[in-house]
């Protein structure tokens, strides 16, 4: 249970940290992603399961971090959330993945919709905090982070190395 309660710790705090640095400043820093890297390695002792799910968890990393590469290649991602998706991607198999990568997709596109439906009908000069301002000033960049760690907390419940640290 112990076990349970630091990866929540580890991996709940990363993430909420990386949707309000997103959400402020439209950049993730890298510190952030290689504290969830070394989370992963600091827990995983703990919750060996094998040589082989190690290698699996390592290939989705790297696999997130290829496919992270690429849109960021094409302008589609920034990188910080490139990075971030590795990062994450390594706490998952492949299962893991799948839902991440659904439950990201749907919080990307309910994001998109606020942003977009408030930068077309909420005027910049009427907000008044500093994280409104930067959420609907700028109309080309989207702080992606924030569904990233949507996906990442949605799925952890259900993912393999949770339910390990919980004995199931």
């Amino acid at each position: 249970m112990l076990l349970a309660f630091l990866i929540v710790a580890i991996f709940v705090s990363t993430m909420l940290l990386v949707a309000y640095k997103d959400a402020t400043s439209m950049t993730i820093p890298n510190w952030i992603s290689l504290v969830l890297l070394a989370g992963f390695f600091l827990i995983t002792p703990f919750v060996w399961q094998g040589l082989e799910v190690f290698g699996t968890h390592l290939l989705v990393g790297f696999t997130f971090f290829a496919a992270g590469f690429a849109m960021f290649a094409f302008g589609w991602l920034g990188g910080g959330d490139a990075k971030l998706m590795a990062a994450t991607g390594i706490w998952w198999l492949w299962d893991d993945a799948y839902l991440y990568v659904f439950y990201t997709t749907i919080a990307g596109g309910i994001l998109a919709l606020f942003l977009l439906l408030g930068r077309k009908y909420i005027p910049v000069r009427v907000l008044t905090s500093r994280f409104a301002q930067q959420m609907f000033k700028d109309e080309k960049k989207m702080p992606y982070g924030i569904a990233l760690a949507a996906g990442a907390l949605l799925t952890l419940p259900q993912s393999a190395i949770f339910k390990a640290a919980l004995g199931l």
